[in-house]
């Protein structure tokens, strides 16, 4: 009676035992692949030329089932990869003995070889037609190509180098508007008996084609006039992609443009103008970002405790691009608003003219000051004698008032500082850089001729060094300041130098370090010197730790030098907007320990 459901209870239990052979089979078939799979020795070749075989043996795609029968029928079509893989680099004297066996389950290939002495490049002839005797101008395009070849007379010959140099030369042309340019002859001339290989390439670029007509969309935001200024060329000048990619980065890095399109109209240039000159007609088409921005912020730094931040930014005043920005920061110990009117001058991405009032109020455990400023800078990018390209110049007079209090001591200044500053900063990532540098460099002061209670000079030096060392980074920075003036007590507490802190000597609190009067109060110093060491590393994604090394302090001459130093270990979080630090420092002076929370680029 109870047959019927013996018999479909057995069913089941054999399909689910067919089941779990299936799936089991299945399982093993990644291991089974992994392990059957072709072996392919090559003895008596280096690392590169093994490397450039493998590319080439199309025999290694064989499945392992392959019978050794078949295999054997490809043994010269093998000889022929690895001989065209050892001609690529040089070796035309190639001897191989090549053999297919079994494996337990798969095949293997032993390839023997011998490459013998390897061809090299002997004369190189590279001319630019049609006159190949012309000299060459410092600002040629193919200048600096021709004047450093790739391939140099006496190095092993590999035909991957010949193939780039002409590669470079089709793209030199394109890129600097040679659109007809053409090889006139390419020739790459092997003697093996000689062991040499003769290169003789000729080359006529052609006619260069030039700027075109340079259209704008009209916007009524800004004036076509304005926009102009961004141009790093004019219609007539010679055709480059060089210029474009600047054109499009000063516009992106303008402010003004929500989206900018730099397009030059290829098709219309195999039209000649009047005078037979074929050139290049540029179209650019721009929208704007909303005239208005509101942004309010709130942070915390050990230095000032919490702080909150409003700003406000008008781009386009006008439509000659003026702009109006205004911000507020406030906390317990430092309280700051700024007003700044900005005029963009010739070179707008570079050049401008910048009128400022502000206010600075501070309240640390050492001073109390607060500062009442009116400016004016001139900001642009020069290449200043002795120090490259490139950087940053700004020129600035600044009228200031300030009252403040120190060790019970009030005063109260009026100085109208002038100086002129200079910054450059190279980063291969501007939020998280694994290699680069940032110098600042600073001339200021003042004369009592000149609207000014006293009469002063200082200078003053920055530099940050980022290396990536090992799994981490090694950072590096430090501080250099003199002051040229009587004594520290002349100086107003705003201009003297102070240090501890987040960015200073960490292990101390803010402002706590500096030149000391006859009752040891610290007083601020006419010079300054600080300098830190630090390396971090990774823990886990988007977290460092980090350990460093401090030292320094502000002084009143040069002959009571005396440096505070401090030690600690770190945490840090690359956060979407930037480093967000956390450190625990302790300083050696003093035996104390302070916590230190920064944020904001490395640069």
């Amino acid at each position: 009676m109870s047959k019927p459901m013996s018999m479909k209870t057995t069913s089941r239990a054999r399909s689910l035992k067919a089941l779990l052979a299936l799936a089991f089979i299945a399982s093993m078939q990644p291991a089974l692949a992994q392990e059957a799979r072709p072996l392919i020795e090559i003895r008596g070749a280096d690392e590169r030329l093994e490397e450039n075989i493998r590319a080439l043996l199309a025999v290694s795609s064989e499945r392992c089932s392959t019978e050794l029968r078949r295999l054997n029928r490809l043994l010269p079509q093998v000889a022929l990869n690895v001989e065209r893989a050892a001609q690529a680099l040089g070796y035309y004297r190639l001897e191989q003995n090549n053999q297919f066996s079994r494996t337990a389950n798969c095949w293997q290939l032993d390839i023997q070889l011998t490459p013998g002495e390897a061809v090299r490049f002997g004369e190189i002839n590279v001319n630019i037609a049609p006159d190949p005797t012309r000299p060459l101008e410092q600002n040629d395009p193919f200048a600096t190509l021709l004047g450093s070849l790739p391939i140099q007379t006496g190095t092993q010959l590999d035909h991957s180098e010949y193939e780039n140099l002409k590669s470079s030369l089709s793209a030199i042309a394109v890129e600097n508007g040679y659109f007809a340019a053409r090889f006139t002859r390419s020739e790459l001339r092997v003697d093996v008996d000689e062991n040499r290989a003769d290169v003789t390439i000729a080359f006529d670029p052609g006619e260069r084609f030039r700027f075109g007509a340079i259209r704008i969309t009209p916007i009524e935001a800004l004036s076509q006039r304005f926009i102009s200024r961004f141009l790093p060329f004019a219609a007539g000048e010679p055709y480059s992609t060089e210029m474009l990619i600047e054109l499009r980065e000063s516009l992106n890095n303008s402010q003004y443009f929500d989206e900018v399109a730099v397009t030059p109209q290829l098709n219309a240039s195999q039209v000649a103008n009047a005078n037979g000159v074929r050139e290049v007609p540029v179209n650019i088409d721009l929208s704007m970002r909303p005239r208005r921005s509101w942004s309010t912020g709130i942070g915390v730094t050990t230095d000032i405790g919490p702080r909150v931040t409003l700003e406000h930014e008008d781009r386009y005043l006008n439509r000659s691009g003026h702009r109006l920005n205004s911000d507020i920061a406030l906390s317990p110990l430092d309280q700051r608003g700024n007003l700044t009117y900005n005029i963009p001058l010739s070179e707008p991405s570079t050049e401008s003219l910048s009128f400022s009032t502000g206010y600075v109020g501070q309240n640390n455990d050492t001073f109390i000051a607060d500062t009442f400023k009116l400016g004016v800078s001139y900001r642009s990018s020069v290449d200043p004698w002795l120090l490259g390209q490139d950087w940053l110049q700004n020129i600035f007079i600044n009228y200031q008032n300030e009252t403040s209090e120190i060790n019970d001591v009030k005063e109260q200044s009026d100085l109208t500082i002038t100086g002129i500053n200079w910054t450059k900063t190279i980063a291969d990532d501007p939020i998280y850089p694994t290699k680069g540098w940032r110098l600042f460099t600073q001339v200021s002061g003042a004369s009592s001729a000149l609207f000014s209670d006293l009469s002063f000079v200082q200078l003053y030096g920055s530099a940050k060094y980022i290396q990536s060392l090992g799994v981490g980074r090694l950072l590096l920075r430090s501080e250099l300041a003199t002051s040229i003036v009587g004594g520290v007590e002349e100086l107003p507490v705003s201009i003297r130098y102070f240090t501890g802190g987040d960015q200073s000597v960490r292990g101390y609190k803010y402002g706590t370090l500096g030149a000391k009067n006859d009752d040891g109060e610290v007083i601020g110093g006419k010079h300054l010197l600080t300098a830190s060491i630090e390396y971090d590393f990774p823990v886990r994604p988007s977290w460092r730790g980090a350990v460093f090394y401090d030292a320094g302090n502000s002084f009143a001459d040069y002959t009571r030098l005396s440096l505070n130093t401090g030690v600690g270990v770190g945490i840090r979080w690359q956060s979407p907007i930037g480093p967000i630090r956390a450190d625990i420092a302790r300083g050696l002076d003093d035996g104390g320990f302070r916590l230190h929370i920064t944020m904001g680029p490395d640069l």
